[in-house]
């Protein structure tokens, strides 16, 4: 089992999603990509709702680097100054391959770390991360293990290379620059903010450091409210000029990617922009896209056998073209 501490929704109002259910095309997808959850909102509206495999309106999933982006967003309403170095914050991370970086590192993965994104090998982060059982080969903890990754043989901001550590790092930060746990953080800042219906729940390392970079638990309708968020510029939550730039980084950085994601155009923010939509994706198969120009946000809920398979992948990425192309035609 993994520890986990709960994100309040507090007793604010709730943001409505009002069903109006329309006979979208969406084909075999619901029962051939392993789908547990697909919900889609036509300008605020609930048009489509479908679950699958027990899951329920009720059921807290899993969203696996989700969390990063919910990060991304709370970043943006703390108003962190992107230029600080992150030792200024983390001082133990000095001296380590972390030095050097910015918050702006971290935010759009290019801090030059030797990190191998491996989901098949990096168990030694998972079980700092309390998501496997304690080993004497790994550091018990995220912040013991942190200042053990050296630099990478390049430079900060030189390119994108999509690290777990980095997140969960910018989570550390965020703790310290607003004086609270980043449960509470997530709570005051942005879930109770955006109306969520639900309490969220955010895994933690054995020393309650939050694992934020894949360890973020809520339901469908929740995560529709934060990309609801996404495509409403905001919605008076996090500033706008924040939002424009989700998935806007160096352009140099992206071409020169260690890291390859199907469709991708752009990564800033912890968001990626994907056919001109800012789009939080998971491994194992979970989406929240969000498209200003259709009025449309699709959240997706997965359990693929296989971390980042292509052809579950362009599935998904052609169903939510799809969507759009049905509901803003």
């Amino acid at each position: 089992m993994v520890p986990t501490v709960v994100v309040a929704r507090g007793d604010g109002p709730l943001l409505e999603l009002p069903e109006q259910p329309l006979a979208l095309d969406v084909g075999d997808f619901l029962d051939t990509q392993y789908v547990d959850g697909l919900a889609v909102l036509h300008e605020g509206a609930l048009v489509l709702e479908a679950y699958r495999n027990e899951m329920r309106p009720d059921t807290l999933h899993l969203s696996q680097s989700v969390g990063k982006s919910v990060l991304g967003l709370l970043v943006g309403v703390l108003q962190l100054d992107p230029a600080s170095p992150i030792t200024e914050y983390v001082p133990e991370v000095a001296g380590s391959g972390y030095d050097g970086a910015s918050v702006q590192h971290l935010l759009d993965m290019t801090a030059a770390i030797d990190f191998v994104e491996d989901y098949a090998t990096f168990w030694r982060y998972d079980a700092a991360c309390a998501w496997h059982p304690p080993h004497p080969d790994a550091p018990a903890t995220i912040l013991d293990y942190l200042p053990t990754i050296g630099p990478a043989d390049w430079a900060h901001g030189e390119r994108l290379h999509y690290s777990t550590p980095n997140t969960d790092l910018l989570g550390i930060v965020a703790e310290r620059a607003g004086g609270a746990p980043l449960a509470e953080l997530i709570a005051r800042e942005l879930w109770a903010p955006l109306g969520a219906e639900r309490d969220a729940l955010l895994t933690v390392d054995r020393a309650g450091t939050a694992a934020i970079g894949g360890g973020f638990c809520a339901t469908l309708r929740d995560y529709l409210r934060l990309g609801e968020l996404v495509r409403r510029d905001g919605a008076g939550v996090v500033p706008a000029g924040w939002i424009a730039r989700l998935g806007v980084g160096e352009d140099r950085a992206f071409e020169n990617s260690t890291w390859v994601t199907e469709g991708a155009s752009g990564y800033g923010g912890q968001w990626w922009r994907i056919d001109g939509r800012p789009v939080a994706r998971g491994i194992h198969g979970q989406l929240v896209a969000a498209d200003r120009e259709a009025g449309v946000v699709v959240a997706i809920l997965s359990s693929w056998p296989e971390a980042t398979p292509s052809a579950p992948g362009r599935a998904q990425l052609a169903l939510v073209d799809a969507v759009c192309a049905q509901l803003g035609g």
